[in-house]
């Protein structure tokens, strides 16, 4: 189980309980799928897309704590109480839709067409 948080201007999802590596955070399979990426879609198969109301809050993170497997959110580690979780767009979206410096690296985070 997941909950958005809001802090200032950053928004992003967390963890309501403990997880283990490999656990099932987010469930996206009832999720409509779209063809073209948006700024809060998740990728989840070639060329198709997610829109999740908390998916959608996941952010972006070089070392992160999740990636999307198939139609699921899934721990890459253990996950304590509260812990924010994020992928990393570039390992799993092919174009974003609006790309970014990345705050963590400086890098321009576009999508792994563009690595």
């Amino acid at each position: 189980m997941l909950y958005v948080k809001k802090e200032d201007r950053y928004k992003g999802a967390f963890t309501r309980t403990n997880f283990n590596k490999g656990q099932i955070l987010l469930d996206l399979s009832m999720c409509l799928l779209i063809r073209d990426p948006s700024r809060t879609s998740i990728q989840v198969h070639d060329g198709f897309h997610v829109e999740h109301e908390v998916g959608a809050c996941i952010n972006h993170a070089c070392d992160p704590s999740c990636k999307i497997e198939g139609l699921s959110v899934v721990a890459l580690r253990d996950l304590k109480e509260d812990e924010e979780v994020t992928f990393n767009y570039n390992e799993n979206e092919d174009v974003l839709a609006n790309p970014f410096e990345c705050k963590c690296c400086g890098k321009m985070i576009l999508g792994r067409k563009h690595e």
